[in-house]
């Protein structure tokens, strides 16, 4: 499924499997760069933001990821399937209004290049996952990580450096 195809790019020979979804709002750009892959039912979605992922990146089956409040993902990152990625949170501070009814905050979330992070993670809006990381399977990255890291648990933590 494909909305928003004018405001959907992508690069020279990647493939976007069967029933996965490009989606951009009315304000959204999302942009695929060049030997990329998405899986099957993944959902890029860029909403009213940016979603930009970079040469080389894949996308495994069932991931979702959000760019309300801008995502970029860099070149050469593994997403191993059923990951979530955001951009944005939940406004819930004020307790005489439904939790629905108080919006959403955009928050910029970037996963820098050659990362991989491992089946069933979520990495939340406003983080960012250094270069050259690990995120283990099922891993809740709530806090920025820095780069060469190998992080797991929930929440994520640095368990040991890839260097040295």
């Amino acid at each position: 499924l494909i909305t928003g195809a004018q405001r959907i790019t992508v690069g020279d020979d990647a493939r976007i499997e069967a029933y996965a979804t490009l989606a951009a709002g009315r304000t959204g750009r999302l942009s695929i760069g060049s030997r990329c892959e998405v899986g099957s039912f993944a959902r890029l979605d860029a909403d009213e933001g940016e979603l930009v992922i970079g040469d080389r990146s894949s996308v495994n089956p069932f991931c979702l990821l959000n760019g309300f409040g801008g995502l970029t993902i860099g070149s050469d990152v593994r997403i191993a399937s059923h990951c979530v990625i955001l951009s944005s949170t939940h406004n819930f501070e004020d307790l005489g209004i439904v939790i629905n009814s108080q919006g959403i905050t955009g928050r910029a979330t970037v996963v820098e290049d050659d990362v991989w992070i491992g089946s069933h993670a979520v990495v939340v809006g406003g983080v960012r996952v250094g270069a050259h990381s690990v995120i283990g399977a099922g891993a809740v990255v709530v806090s920025d990580i820095p780069p060469y890291s190998i992080a797991a648990g929930i929440p994520a933590r640095v368990i040991r450096g890839r260097i040295g």
